[in-house]
This record gives structure tokens, C-alpha cells and sequence, in this order.
């Protein structure tokens, strides 16, 4: 246990006091000195649960949010998502059924699309139609073409290059 986190162990010590005052400064101090310890989150929610004193109350609520806030995971660090659990790799491994209007031909149809594809072949002409592919997470995800695969991951980066180029 290093210095902060005896620090932070002595504040929360404090937060059952009756003294009004002291348990105020504690919270005042874990929300300085806190940010991203979990204990010190985990000891202010017990706190939250059991305070009945409001103006207490208010001041642990506004502190959660201060402590909250954890750094940037390395990305060596980062433990890959299960596929069910990112909703962005979903997105992008989803194929979609979609009403579109051939530019070379100017037929009516339906195409089916995966979320990473930006262009697909008319089913008329057989012309390339081009679509917007939405932002997705794992643009910035760290473990983005582990997710999805690195060929869907790079057709995606592709077909979102060419949208911010317009």
C-alpha cells in the first residue's frame, strides 16, 4: 500500500463520524486526492447508502464523479471485449438490408451490406454504389481490428477515410 492509498484508508475512517464537519473535510479531501481509486468509489457508495444527513449526502454524490475518472488504459494493458459486450463490433460485423438507388442505372433495389462495407455492386448494372459508413468505437479502441478482424477493420478504416475526404 503506498502513501495515497493510506491516506485515502485514514479519510474513509472518518466518513461514520458524527462530527459533521470532519466528515465533510474527508470528503472534500478523498475528492482531491482520490481520482481512480476504487476503493475510495466503493467506500463512497456504502456511504451514500447509509447517510442520512442530505447536505452530506449531496457533497459525497458531487464527489463521486471527481473520483470516478480513471486514466487511459495502455493498450497493452487492455483486455479485448468479449464480442457480445461491444456494441461497435457488432455494429460493424452486422449485414443490413438497405433500400438504394443505383447512381449509374437509377434502378430501385435493396442491397445487402456488412457495417464495414462502403461500396457493393449493383445487383442491375453491376456499377459501385457507395454508401456512409457511421463513426464507430473501434476507430479509437486500442483492440478495434482484434474485435472485428483485421480485413473488415481495414474495408472500415477505408470506407471512413473516403467519407471525411468529402
Amino acid at each position: 500500500m503506498n502513501d495515497i492509498d493510506a491516506y485515502i484508508n485514514d479519510l474513509l475512517q472518518k466518513l461514520p463520524s458524527e462530527d459533521s464537519e470532519a466528515v465533510k473535510q474527508s470528503l472534500e479531501e478523498i475528492g482531491k486526492v482520490g481520482r481512480g481509486n476504487r476503493d475510495a468509489m466503493k467506500a463512497l457508495q456504502e456511504f451514500l447508502k447509509r447517510e442520512k444527513r442530505m447536505p452530506l449526502r449531496i457533497l459525497a454524490a458531487q464527489i463521486i464523479p471527481k473520483i470516478k475518472e480513471m486514466p487511459q488504459t495502455p493498450a497493452k494493458e487492455f483486455k479485448k471485449p468479449n464480442v457480445f459486450q461491444c456494441p461497435g463490433a457488432e455494429k460493424i460485423k452486422r449485414v443490413e438490408i438497405i433500400d438504394v438507388t443505383c447512381p449509374h442505372c437509377h434502378k430501385k433495389g435493396t442491397a445487402s451490406a456488412a457495417g464495414f462495407e462502403h461500396e457493393f455492386a449493383c445487383e442491375s448494372c453491376g456499377g459501385m454504389i457507395h454508401r456512409e459508413i457511421p463513426e464507430s468505437c473501434i476507430e479509437k479502441c486500442p483492440v478495434g481490428s482484434e474485435c472485428v478482424g483485421e480485413d473488415r477493420y481495414r474495408k472500415y478504416l477505408k470506407g471512413r477515410k473516403k467519407l471525411l475526404e468529402k
